[in-house]
């Protein structure tokens, strides 16, 4: 049988094989099948034809198998288990579970969530790894290939034909090093937009909603270096005149041990909201999702109180 054989094969038949292989009776087979007598008469006369047999005879007032039918019938079973198998979800055992999951996210999206994920993996699936590789501008194309299984922090996940979920919602805070000239001045958005600032830009363009709302007071901000790495721009304010905005939670982790200040922006600005974003591909694949609700509780465990004033 080639395969247009198989495509207009009607795969219900079998199942009507096995009522009938089993039941040696149309009616009974009919009930258990919640079907009426007719149809399955029906079906059978279908599987005759289908397999050149009459595979039940009457003999003695009772229906017995053929010899064809007794050579089918251990094989039907195995049959129609496989294709349950094959139709069922795969369980996704953590603990057995091995492999690489391969996750695109900025360097502070990597500090905030990375560390509490590891330790789940550790404990629940040890014999999976993770892959943090670079995010990149053309993440989409890197989802619909499959090189990277997430990407987080970037994407608004309103993309086509990928999924998201979110995970964090932050504030805002500028970083001054300790003894700049504006900490002795009153802290207005002139006074911020005259600083010079670090920008923190992973796709090269624009400052985004900081630059937004300065636009709205009719300010705009001098850019002296832009830097794609988020954690690198705290540093490089810790030895310059500089500032930079960034959030509150690297802001606060990092101001002590570098000798920062962290001041509230002085206007109000939307708030940084961190996705995690999957390929419609991925979608159902049990392994991912597992990944994904991980992530969730990595999220979770952060103290909110860092997250926002």
């Amino acid at each position: 049988m080639d395969v247009r054989d198989l495509a207009g094969l009607d795969l219900n038949l079998l199942v009507y094989l096995q009522a009938l292989l089993e039941e040696r009776h149309v009616t009974r087979a009919a009930a258990r099948l919640g079907t009426s007598q007719p149809a399955v008469s029906r079906a059978l006369a279908r599987l005759r034809e289908l397999f050149d047999d009459p595979l039940l005879v009457r003999i003695g007032g009772t229906l017995q198998l053929t010899e064809r039918a007794r050579e089918v019938f251990p094989r039907i079973e195995d049959t129609l288990r496989s294709v349950r198998e094959l139709t069922r979800a795969v369980r996704f055992e953590p603990a057995a579970a091995s492999g690489t999951i391969r996750i695109a996210a900025p360097d502070i999206v990597a500090f905030m969530l990375v560390p509490p994920l590891l330790r789940q993996l550790a404990s629940r699936a040890p014999g999976l790894q993770l892959e943090l590789v670079q995010w990149q501008p053309d993440w989409r194309q890197h989802l619909e290939r499959g090189e990277i299984d997430l990407t987080v922090g970037f994407p608004n996940g309103t993309e086509p034909n990928v999924y998201a979920r979110p995970l964090l919602e932050m504030d805002w805070a500028v970083l001054l090093r300790k003894g700049h000239r504006a900490l002795r001045k009153r802290w207005t958005p002139a006074l911020y937009a005259s600083l010079d600032h670090a920008l923190v830009s992973l796709t090269g363009r624009g400052g985004g909603p900081l630059d937004d709302v300065l636009a709205a007071h009719h300010l705009t901000r001098r850019v002296a270096v832009r830097v794609p790495y988020p954690l690198m721009a705290p540093f490089l304010v810790a030895g310059s005149d500089l500032a930079v905005t960034t959030v509150r939670w690297l802001a606060v982790r990092l101001s002590a041990n570098a000798g920062l200040v962290v001041r509230r922006p002085p206007f109000v600005v939307p708030r940084v909201r961190v996705p995690m974003v999957w390929h419609e591909r991925a979608h159902n694949d049990s392994r991912q999702r597992w990944i994904r609700e991980r992530f969730v509780e990595a999220a979770a465990s952060i103290n909110p109180a860092l997250l926002c004033w």
